[in-house]
């Protein structure tokens, strides 16, 4: 049996899932750049796997990236009252740990492994504000383990491949209209959904070194479907909307969410223009028409739901310049296109383009090799028109703040 369409739309009110593989920094030079083509380090292991074959001896590189976002969305017109969302300022720590090694029965032949968070996204609208019912905060994070093998075909030529796992953990919250004729006055309810689960997939990757100064690398990760599940728990509901969910069997029921997380394609390429500056640029495509939420079952009650965002295309470059023995400083810049249009934009995901650059230093300090870069990404103005219907308002608008600034860490030891 299917859910009937105004039960979806319920349904999409408590499950608005928000999975996007952001564009986490991670042993790359500032604002992304480097990502694919330069392959110095055993970040390599994860984000150029086919690049570890460059290098020569065993390292692990402990990563840390401190995060802090700052948003606030401003309403233009919506059916509730409430205002803005809050101010949400956000801080994160987010570790990252890689290895590499070269074959102790075969020099063509290397591993790596890596786990990171490779993405993750929050929002926290405030309970107050116009849009409460349609979304008031919202927590993701997801975890990468990966592993990869890459052999040297020929000197020009390396090859790599491996599985990787992703573990996917999101926390929902959202208000309840509770409002009935009978009852106009009584208190906003509220639901709680959090979900998780697992999925492996594959990645592949090729590099090919046209001369000792110049090299293209090319990345490829497979898409993931993780199934996730979890029982919804509400608060303060009133008897409409209690007998209103139990008719179509929320209350106590386990809800499972099938969804697409999309195939992603890196290539870049690295060049030494002089003896102390090099070049890199990449560019980045996620099949993100395939994104979204495919599927949502409640006990025996399912129902298909289609994918409303576009492909997404990130380009990034970079400039380094040594200045010394395993010193330099760089540049870098990025810019993506928005992955949604504004009438199909939601407040669990307001994809909008992005605009990025940031500054890198490298030196050795105590017996290891560190990077530090600095990034600050403007993530647009996110222009939304939401149609929820009578329950959950209409709520037009654009964000006022809505910027990231990144600090990353990376400590490279050679073994």
């Amino acid at each position: 049996m299917l859910i009937r369409p105004k039960r979806v739309s319920r349904l999409m009110m408590l499950l608005a899932i928000v999975l996007f593989p952001s564009l986490t920094l991670a042993g790359i030079g500032p604002a992304l750049s480097g990502l694919t083509g330069s392959a110095n380090d055993a970040t390599a292991a994860f984000f150029s796997p086919a690049g570890i074959t460059r290098l020569e001896q065993p390292e692990f590189v402990f990563q840390t990236i401190f995060n802090l976002s700052d948003s606030k969305f401003g309403v233009d017109d919506a059916t509730y009252d409430g205002g803005d969302s809050k101010s949400a300022q956000t801080f994160a720590v987010i570790p990252g740990f890689f290895y590499t090694t070269p074959s102790k029965y075969n020099d063509r032949l290397h591993f790596g492994a890596a786990l990171n968070v490779p993405s993750g996204i929050g929002n926290d609208y405030g309970s107050n504000w116009a849009g409460r019912y349609t979304e008031r905060r919202n927590v993701l994070a997801f975890v990468s383990l990966s592993g990869v093998a890459a052999y040297e075909v020929t000197d020009q030529l390396s090859l790599a491949a491996g599985p990787y796992l992703m573990y996917v953990d999101e926390k929902i919250t959202t208000n309840i209209n509770n409002y009935h004729e009978s009852h106009p006055d009584y208190p906003d309810g509220r639901v709680k959904l959090e979900e998780n689960g697992v999925d492996v997939g594959f990645m592949l990757g090729a590099m090919y070194q046209f001369t000792e100064a110049t090299r293209i690398a090319l990345t490829y990760r497979s898409e993931l479907k993780p199934d996730l599940d979890g029982t919804p728990s509400f608060k303060n509901l009133s008897l409409v909307r209690r007998e209103e969910l139990a008719a179509i069997d929320v209350l106590g029921s386990k809800i499972k969410v099938d969804f697409t997380i999309p195939q992603q394609l890196q290539v870049g390429l690295y060049s030494d223009l002089t003896d102390r500056l090099a070049l890199t640029t990449d560019l980045v495509w996620i099949d993100m028409s395939e994104f979204g939420v495919t599927h949502i079952d409640i006990e025996s009650v399912g129902t298909s739901v289609q994918s409303e965002f576009r492909d997404m295309y990130v380009g990034t470059v970079g400039l380094e310049y040594k200045y010394g023995k395993d010193r330099a400083v760089s540049l870098g810049a990025l810019y993506a296109n928005a992955a949604t249009k504004k009438s199909e934009r939601t407040f669990g995901m307001p994809l909008d383009r992005i605009i990025g650059g940031g500054v890198g230093l490298s030196l050795p300090i105590s017996g290891y090799l560190c990077h530090f870069n600095l990034n600050y990404f403007d993530l647009g103005k996110a222009d939304t028109s939401h149609d929820g219907g009578p329950l959950v308002g209409d709520v037009e608008g654009s964000f006022d703040r809505n910027f990231s600034v990144m600090f990353d860490i990376q400590i490279r030891k050679l073994l």
